[in-house]
């Protein structure tokens, strides 16, 4: 998912040049809606969004009415890393969500009451980075069936969002095996199944495969079928990121899958191409 805290770095003074972008991808909304159809490809019920809650307020920026229909909603999320406030600016409609990179912050976090009132929702995004305590990115299987359990113990809604790389962890309960790739670990590993347990939302890091829309269906569609075998109920979310193709690319690999909400990974210098993705997505019916 990248550092929860990557907005927080680009000074706003860089979105004015997004605005000249925005305006100009407002022209292509219409050549997109002929292009991707009216209707949403995930069906029934309205997807959620989700993005960090200060990305979301510079975006607002740039373009509101895009922002606001996607973002000022109860179906939306804004993520954050600060335990004592929330995320959500503008007085938007977004939940808040209390973002954590470990377990043992967490039940810190719990033990020393630590958390405003504002959050009902908290995530936890163990990858293999020195946010993540090494036994916990060894033993994802454990510490995310722990932070599960541990939110809803006290109260809260649980989004889990495991990284493909922990498959690389020297000292892994599931090792990775010679020549396996990190999609093959993530499944053979039974990743999204740990993560779907005991959560109410888990998030698949695909975006790494954006612009190989094989790869992005197979790894959604497999981990898809392992999270609803663990938790019928849980709701399941893929990534996209600017990182990863156009917004062209992140729209097509997108509406590909039969996903219950989005995470969109962007920073400052990017928001313009969020925009784009985001008027893409609501031009083909979203």
């Amino acid at each position: 998912m990248s550092a929860t805290t990557a907005f927080f770095a680009g000074p706003v003074r860089k979105l004015a040049a997004k605005l000249t972008a925005a305006a100009t991808a407002a022209l292509a909304v219409g050549a997109v809606a002929a292009t991707f159809g009216a209707a949403p490809a995930s069906a029934s019920t309205t997807p959620n969004w989700m993005m960090t809650g200060w990305g979301i307020h510079l975006a607002n920026q740039i373009d509101p009415g895009t922002f606001g229909h996607f973002f000022n909603t109860s179906s939306s999320y804004g993520t954050g890393p600060n335990a004592g406030s929330t995320p959500v600016y503008d007085g938007f409609g977004s939940n808040a969500v209390l973002s954590y990179t470990s377990y043992a912050q967490f039940a810190s976090d719990i033990q020393n009451n630590a958390i405003s009132p504002a959050y009902k929702w908290v995530l936890y995004d163990p990858e293999m980075w020195s946010q993540t305590p090494l036994n916990e990115q060894q033993n994802p299987v454990l510490y995310l069936q722990k932070f599960g359990q541990l939110a809803h113990a006290n109260g809260y809604s649980a989004i889990e969002v495991p990284a493909r790389d922990l498959a690389m962890v020297p000292g892994s309960a599931c090792p990775q095996l010679p020549g396996e790739g990190l999609d093959r670990w993530f499944v053979r590993c039974n990743i999204a199944g740990a993560a779907a347990a005991n959560s109410d939302i888990f998030i698949l890091q695909d975006q790494v495969n954006t612009t190989n829309v094989t790869e992005f269906d197979y790894l959604f569609n497999t981990t898809r079928s392992q999270a609803l075998a663990a938790n019928p109920r849980v709701k399941v979310d893929t990534e996209v990121s600017t990182n990863y193709g156009t917004a062209g690319q992140m729209t097509t690999a997108a509406r590909s899958v039969s996903a219950d909400g989005y995470y969109i990974n962007a920073t400052t210098p990017t928001l313009g191409q969020a925009d784009q993705f985001l008027q893409q997505m609501q031009a083909s019916g979203y």
